[in-house]
């Protein structure tokens, strides 16, 4: 092969890998933001209404359904997608979901309000990472969220549980709709 044919391969290799990456976030990625957004666009605002009993039903409830979506989606794009990377991420997700699952244990009864921006800190922090990795979008998601969570946060628990319900749960639901709209081309 010749320098041309080479340097036209290579951009076709660049090009195939990233409309396989894309297609990826376009069915693994996007219903999982989704679906959290949803989640935080109803939990978190009805935290300021519910108590007791019927916010824990609803945040179990809640909870379920984002780890049924995210693990869902993660588990099909496995069986069709081998890949290495995608294993170690997919282990590296579940090794923090433990941890978040043992930090809520233990945060959740002292102090609700802090375990909930762990919670949150630690999640985008995830994303963060995910954007140094995957996809730099990801980095952005979390950076923004952090910095909603942070100023709500040092508000108070109503500003935080409104800013991290309304605008953390809405980026989440229109970084959804960006990642599935952008990569439709590679859907055909």
């Amino acid at each position: 092969m010749q320098r041309p044919e080479l340097e036209e391969a290579l951009t076709t290799i660049a090009r195939t890998q990233q409309t396989v990456r894309r297609a990826v976030l376009r069915w693994t990625l996007a219903p999982s933001l989704a679906v959290w957004g949803l989640v935080w666009l109803v939990g978190y605002p009805a935290s300021l209404v519910l108590a007791g009993d019927a916010l824990t039903l609803l945040w179990i409830g809640l909870v379920t359904l984002g780890l049924a979506v995210s693990f869902g989606t993660q588990l099909v794009a496995a069986r069709r997608l081998r890949s290495p990377q995608g294993r170690r991420i997919g282990l590296s997700w579940a090794v923090a979901s433990g941890y978040l699952v043992l930090w809520a244990a233990l945060l959740f009864p002292r102090d609700p309000e802090l375990a909930s921006f762990v919670l949150v800190t630690a999640v985008m922090a995830g994303y963060v990472l995910y954007g140094i990795w995957i996809s730099r979008f990801m980095a952005v998601i979390g950076l923004f969220v952090t910095a909603v969570a942070v100023a709500g946060f040092l508000l108070g628990p109503v500003p935080f549980a409104l800013s991290v319900g309304l605008l953390g749960g809405g980026a989440l639901v229109v970084g959804s709709l960006w990642l599935w709209w952008s990569s439709r081309d590679d859907a055909r």
